[in-house]
């Protein structure tokens, strides 16, 4: 997938390695999982014990899945855009070639009924695409663009981002923070990816998103080329002062 001055050239699990060419030359990164933490918080957010109304509730309070993502464009005297994106897990390439027609002709069911009517499906719906935990790719997340704006126009040209996420630990009451270091993959629309993202990104909106356009602009796969643990608790060897 190309975009703008730059272009994948293979995305490899097992070596563990993304390799683009960016305005003519070729840049090689790690390629890692998302932490086990950060990816047990992000699967767990509708896990929640409480009517249908507490467990969309629960999505809505959660921050794991609401990064500050930063780009880049040194034109600029301040460089570094950010931007607060909705984020979620993907399935792999196969699961979502797999799946996409049953999850859009899901959605599309609830069309034209109240939004609260609707809840309970919505959930079992955001349940069942990550039921089996064997398909989910573990080395990406995906997010939906919506606007267009700055955070679109740096990634096309320079796909490299940070993102910082994070969220309270319910089971430690641990806040868990990580920088999520990632390469952004840009999919159009009408390609199978933007269709997942699209189920996912309007599965829990009860109101339409003002776009300032037709429609949703852009899907990114967010290759993970390194975690950083950023969690405020205490460091071993370290003594507060008085």
């Amino acid at each position: 997938m190309s975009s703008g001055s730059t272009q994948f050239r293979f995305i490899d699990r097992e070596l563990r390695r993304i390799e683009l060419t960016m305005r003519g030359v070729v840049h090689s990164y790690p390629l890692n999982p998302l932490p086990d933490d950060l990816y047990e918080g992000m699967a767990a957010v509708v896990e929640v014990d409480g009517t249908s109304i507490d467990r969309l509730q629960r999505i809505y309070n959660s921050t794991v899945m609401k990064p500050t993502i930063s780009t880049f464009d040194f034109e600029n005297p301040f460089p570094v855009n950010c931007a607060t994106k909705i984020a979620r897990l993907t399935l792999t390439d196969d699961a979502i070639d797999n799946s996409i027609e049953d999850i859009e002709g899901r959605l599309l069911a609830m069309q034209g009924l109240p939004f609260q009517e609707t809840v309970n499906d919505r959930i079992e719906l955001y349940r069942d695409i990550f039921l089996d935990d064997s398909k989910i790719d573990r080395f990406r997340i995906g997010v939906m663009e919506i606007y267009g704006d700055n955070t679109y126009r740096n990634i096309q040209r320079d796909p490299r981002v940070s993102m910082t996420m994070h969220w309270r630990d319910s089971a430690t009451g641990i806040s868990r923070s990580y920088q999520v270091n990632a390469i952004a993959e840009i999919f159009e629309p009408g390609t199978t990816f933007f269709r997942y993202m699209r189920v996912l990104r309007s599965l829990f909106s009860s109101r339409f998103v003002e776009t300032r356009r037709e429609g949703y602009v852009a899907a990114y796969k967010f290759w993970i080329s390194e975690s950083h643990d950023k969690s405020l608790e205490s460091k071993t060897g370290f003594v507060p002062s008085n």
